[in-house]
């Protein structure tokens, strides 16, 4: 009995997020994709464009997630910005503040907690601190296949490779190419991966 009660409050939460995002998305004038599934409240700001393709999950609370995500996902575009999301990725509470343009490509798995941001927000220097004068941004690409485990930072100007890992809470200020496993405060190469299936994939 408990367990089907369970299961008839899982289908609740799942229709409830369902209309809710579908309202987000027409109200922010965001194309609502194909077999887009949104599991928990969705922070969504779409002053620039915001583009997610098919099959996209995003998870928004630990109910569904039991990694422990501590916030819902945000998608930001500011004005002028590009967000793009490839078909078949999987988000579970990230920060995705896009000030002039991140590409994440198709199946990408980003792990409960993870940041990427294409900007600083504020300037290192203290004096156009205070002055509000504008801080630096360069646009992010993460490539096809790539796994962000949980926690990860993503800095901007930065390009992940095709199928690489980032191990988790790795913070990744500089490019990082593709079949490898990546780790560290700053993020760095640990070793190649073998390329297992990649003729095929190509």
């Amino acid at each position: 009995m408990i367990a089907r009660i369970g299961h008839l409050y899982n289908i609740i939460c799942r229709f409830y997020w369902s209309v809710r995002v579908r309202l987000q998305l027409r109200i922010r004038r965001v194309p609502l994709p194909k077999g887009f599934v949104v599991l928990g409240p969705l922070g969504l700001s779409a002053r620039g464009r915001i583009r997610i393709g098919e099959n996209v999950t995003i998870v928004n609370s630990s109910r569904f997630n039991r990694a422990g995500i501590n916030h819902p996902t945000q998608l930001v575009a500011g004005q002028g910005a590009t967000l793009t999301i490839g078909n078949n990725t999987g988000i579970s509470g990230a920060a995705i503040f896009c000030s002039e343009s991140i590409s994440i490509g198709n199946n990408v798995l980003i792990g409960a907690n993870c940041n990427i941001y294409d900007t600083d927000f504020h300037p290192v220097d203290f004096m156009r601190r205070r002055e509000g004068m504008p801080c630096k941004t360069a646009p992010i690409v993460i490539e096809d296949d790539v796994w962000l485990g949980a926690g990860v930072t993503v800095l901007k100007g930065v390009m992940i490779g095709a199928r690489t890992v980032i191990a988790a809470g790795s913070v990744v200020t500089s490019d990082i190419p593709p079949d490898c496993l990546a780790a560290g405060v700053p993020c760095k190469v640990i070793r190649f991966l073998a390329p297992t299936h990649v003729a095929s994939i190509e």
